[in-house]
């Protein structure tokens, strides 16, 4: 560190830390949930609470694979903000956007991506409701989404106990089955490949997450932007627990199997990087079956992860081994981000490192 506490990098801190000893002395007492992705607003006439989030938007995936139409741009800054949403059971009311763009970026390039924009936003039945635009010389777009609960409060990562289930909604392992085999040549550059669709436009889960919330389903949930690693191990942590998965209980696609055999790759490999776009939760054992067949008339899959347990660590028993679970992250303000590593970097991990790590 440099010349004491206020000399120190962000770089030196990691985000968890910033957010901790930085922000959360300054905010905490005045937010109703802080440290959750959603901020929370009671409303004055007692008819539930606003949740709301922002985020910006990274190079969307598909730019890095050949698919340049700022379409995919606009419909990941829209999915990147409903999915927070979603993990708080809200029902989207609207998002206000930031676009901050090059003076020469083209009618036909803002089209497109408004056209994403929109195109996600109506899928969950909300809208761009308004925000901003200005000029600079690089593209940096952002949104702040807009949802509301009524009667049950909003979901958060707290709330898992000893004895319930952890729970994933959504498909496993998808997002990098095909972008992994376009990379390696498996696949065509089809945008309606359905191993692709997920990489173009991936889906948050809004219904899902509405329908837990109001029934009751789930006691935690978090959604799986970052990585499955990073999001159990923030439940984990807000939540005081450990988490014990089996590998036994992750279901993939018949199609994310073959293409994981034909990558020569574990399946599980495939579920712990970001972009699935899931949301993982917790249940209660006495509302697993209902979970169940909710998430069946959404047309979700619904993974048995594995069971919340005393400790704090998040477990992992695959192949015969038992131990903690590969630390795949790619948190802020850190040397191992792929933000500041790179892709390569990030996916040698992924498919490379030790899944479990076996204390000596």
């Amino acid at each position: 560190m440099t010349g004491g506490p206020g000399g120190t990098r962000l770089d030196e801190l990691g985000e968890r830390r910033i957010i901790r000893d930085l922000l959360a002395p300054r905010y905490r007492s005045g937010a109703l949930n802080f440290g959750d992705d959603c901020a929370r607003l009671a409303v004055p006439s007692g008819s539930g609470e606003l949740v709301l989030t922002t985020d910006p938007c990274p190079p969307p995936m598909a730019a890095e694979l050949g698919f340049d139409d700022w379409y995919y741009r606009g419909w990941l800054l829209a999915t990147i903000n409903l999915s927070d949403l979603a993990a708080a059971g809200a029902e989207p009311l609207g998002l206000l956007t930031s676009l901050v763009l090059p003076g020469t970026t083209t009618v036909g390039e803002f089209q497109r991506l408004l056209d994403g924009l929109d195109d996600c936003c109506r899928e969950q039945h909300c809208s761009v409701i308004g925000g901003n635009i200005k000029e600079a010389p690089r593209l940096d777009i952002a949104a702040t989404a807009v949802g509301h609960c009524s009667g049950a409060p909003p979901l958060g990562r707290s709330g898992a106990k000893v004895g319930d289930f952890v729970v994933l909604l959504g498909e496993l392992g998808r997002f990098w089955a095909g972008a992994l085999a376009l990379r390696r040549g498996l696949i065509t550059a089809d945008p309606d490949h359905p191993l692709l669709e997920p990489v173009l436009t991936p889906r948050p889960q809004i219904g899902i997450g509405r329908i837990s919330r109001e029934r009751g389903l789930l006691t935690a949930a978090i959604d799986n932007s970052d990585g499955l690693y990073p999001s159990l191990a923030q439940i984990a942590q807000a939540s005081s627990v450990g988490l014990e998965l089996d590998a036994s209980g992750m279901e993939f696609a018949q199609d994310v199997r073959a293409m994981a055999n034909r990558l020569d790759v574990d399946p599980v490999r495939l579920a712990l990087g970001w972009g699935d776009w899931q949301l993982v939760g917790t249940t209660s054992p006495h509302t697993l079956d209902e979970l169940r067949v909710a998430a069946a008339e959404q047309s979700v899959a619904c993974s048995i992860l594995g069971r919340v347990v005393d400790g704090d660590e998040v477990v992992l028993q695959h192949l015969g081994r038992r131990g903690s679970l590969l630390r795949l992250d790619s948190e802020r303000f850190t040397a191992g981000s792929w933000f500041l590593a790179g892709l390569d970097a990030y996916i040698s991990t992924m498919l490379e490192a030790d899944l479990v790590t076996v204390d000596a």
